[in-house]
């Protein structure tokens, strides 16, 4: 039987609307303090009962809604923050679909109170399930506005069985308020919940807000990152690479304000740690990008958490050299003990760590003790013979010694050096510190010229056909990797050469993967990976093993070479290369002052 075409009726086009943008309470509470940014609000008050399953009210001091205008802020598609497609191509705003509001009062008893600074009193409109309840009527109230939504889910009973408990979803709501704060800190907020306040935030600078959401753990962690290029600039703090989580539960990215996933962020922030941050640990991180909004698409989701670049390569390829930078800085910068970290999760959680392979696709060979060149062999065999010849005389440790790891005086079970600097005691795990010179020593030869192998017979990869317009559309950043791969057919690719430092890997996967990132976040970073992977076994094989005895010399040598080295505070796996204790935790140690 045939059936009939039909518009479907306003209510339940706005109930539709609600399932993709009213997923539980939180979305609700995103919705409308977006909209109280917009508004230009400084202070926003938050008031929660059940999790937000019971009310939400939420007040705040921007401008307000003229009572002339207020019965459209309840229809579908009505906004105030575009009018063209021009508009919407370069949008700044955060709310600006004009449907959130009227979907949320599809599904929910829904008013709003609203004061403009022209009106001499507060104008109110309520709306139940879908249905307006007469016009605005003449209310109380402060300048701005006051969106209150009880009773969500109530005209659509098998939607509501999908929330969660109070506890869960009011979890949902605190995070969801804790990533428009960290992007807004000139505001000010307060969160209540069953009628008490569980949060309050006044209006500050962005490092007091950061501090106070995500506490002593990342504060004393954190390294500021700034870095500009163009029309390019980000800002923010990562934590240090002997400061992680088990999970990306504390990584923050923000798009000209907006909080998103994005999938090319999330690679650059993984790629930028992958070779300090031991096997799946994750970074902590507030990141804040500006961008011409004319190069970024935020209206590719519902929800707005999702953006698409115009430039994904270029974008990737600057967070990824912003947070590079930021880590790169040489062992002892910062020796002042109030500045000290110690790491965030047991080292027995690292063991077998120097097996850990980043890439899938050379895993076959991650773990091969690779030969060295023989001039590199030489040159690291000959490491600490050199330094012994050198005419410079040990010099002894003096309280007014400005060098960051200052100069060592003993060695521990031929495992550890131990120093004295101005702050107190240096302790330097040998191994772990030679390994990390070793390691960016090798890199910076890496990126001197990468050296190419001809494949004797070329390998045959058979492919998709989007695989084959991926390896057409990138053979120039290909060709610069030290890939040749030519087309054969539709569903034929040859690979003719890859880089001699990977001469061992897998060639077919490590191309399919490595056109995968060239497509998805225009980056290169599974052959980095590999590369930096291989280069990682070399240095650890080549490394000072432990038990071997070494004369102050050396051991100040390699203090002055960590000194100089970039990221040389941990090792390629993640691990602290030292520690320092300060004369007052020594103190500690044995109750002076007591």
């Amino acid at each position: 039987m045939r059936k009939v075409i039909a518009a479907l009726p306003d209510t339940l086009i706005s109930q539709i609307a609600a399932g993709e943008v009213v997923e539980r309470p939180a979305s609700v509470v995103k919705e409308v303090l977006e909209n109280a940014i917009d508004a230009g609000a400084q202070a926003i008050t938050i008031r929660l009962e059940e999790g937000g399953c019971q009310r939400i009210s939420i007040q705040d001091d921007g401008s307000g809604i003229a009572h002339t205008e207020l019965h459209l802020a309840i229809q579908r598609h009505a906004t105030s923050k575009i009018t063209s497609l021009a508009d919407l191509e370069s949008v700044i705003s955060l709310g600006f679909r004009g449907e959130a509001l009227a979907s949320i009062a599809s599904v929910s008893r829904f008013s709003i109170t609203t004061r403009t600074s022209e009106d001499d009193h507060a104008w109110q409109i309520q709306v139940n399930g879908g249905q307006t309840m007469g016009d605005a009527v003449p209310s109380s109230g402060p300048i701005g506005t006051t969106v209150d939504v009880q009773d969500l889910y109530f005209n659509t009973p098998a939607r509501r069985k999908f929330l969660k408990s109070s506890a869960t979803e009011l979890g949902h709501c605190l995070e969801l308020i804790r990533r428009i704060a960290l992007s807004r800190p000139d505001i000010g907020f307060a969160i209540w919940h069953n009628g008490k306040v569980i949060e309050r935030w006044a209006s500050c600078n962005i490092e007091q807000r950061v501090d106070a959401i995500l506490g002593q753990e990342f504060q004393s962690s954190k390294i500021a990152l700034e870095h500009i290029s163009g029309p390019l600039t980000v800002r923010g703090f990562i934590s240090k690479p002997t400061s992680s989580r088990a999970r990306a539960d504390q990584q923050y990215s923000f798009v000209n304000g907006r909080f998103v996933r994005d999938k090319v962020i999330q690679h650059a922030i993984r790629s930028a740690y992958q070779d300090v941050l031991h096997g799946d640990r994750q970074p902590m991180v507030v990141l804040s990008l500006e961008i011409d909004p004319q190069l970024v698409d935020v209206n590719v989701h519902p929800a707005k958490t999702e953006v698409r670049f115009r430039e994904g390569g270029a974008v990737h390829q600057f967070i990824y050299k912003a947070i590079q930078h930021a880590l790169g800085t040489a062992a002892g910068q910062s020796t002042d003990p109030s500045t000290q970290y110690t790491p965030s999760y047991s080292f027995a959680q690292a063991s077998g760590a120097g097996s850990t392979s980043y890439v899938n696709s050379v895993s076959s060979f991650s773990n091969q003790n690779l030969p060295l060149s023989q001039s590199s062999k030489s040159e690291i065999d000959n490491f600490f013979i050199q330094l012994n010849n050198r005419p410079t005389d040990h010099l002894a440790p003096t309280e007014n010694n400005d060098l960051p790891l200052g100069h060592a005086l003993a060695q521990i079970h031929g495992i550890y050096i131990l120093a004295q600097n101005k702050f107190g005691l240096v302790l330097v795990d040998m191994h772990a510190a030679h390994e990390r010179v070793l390691y960016e020593k090798l890199k910076e030869d890496l990126a001197s010229g990468i050296k190419v192998q001809q494949l004797l017979v070329p390998v045959v990869m058979h492919a998709s056909e989007l695989e084959v317009g991926k390896a057409q559309e990138h053979r120039t950043t290909l060709n610069q990797l030290g890939f040749d791969v030519a087309t054969l057919s539709p569903t034929q690719l040859a690979i003719r050469t890859i880089p001699t430092l990977l001469q061992k890997a897998e060639p077919i996967s490590l191309v399919r993967n490595l056109l995968n990132d060239l497509d998805s976040t225009g980056s290169q970073a599974v052959v980095d990976a590999a590369q930096h992977e291989r280069l990682a076994t070399q240095a650890c094989h080549a490394a000072v093993r432990a038990h071997r005895t070494l004369t102050l010399t050396e051991m100040d040598a390699l203090l002055r070479q960590m000194e100089q080295t970039e990221r040389a505070d941990q090792c390629n796996h993640g691990r602290p290369t030292w520690i320092q204790l300060s004369i007052q935790d020594l103190d500690k140690l044995f109750l002076r002052g007591r």
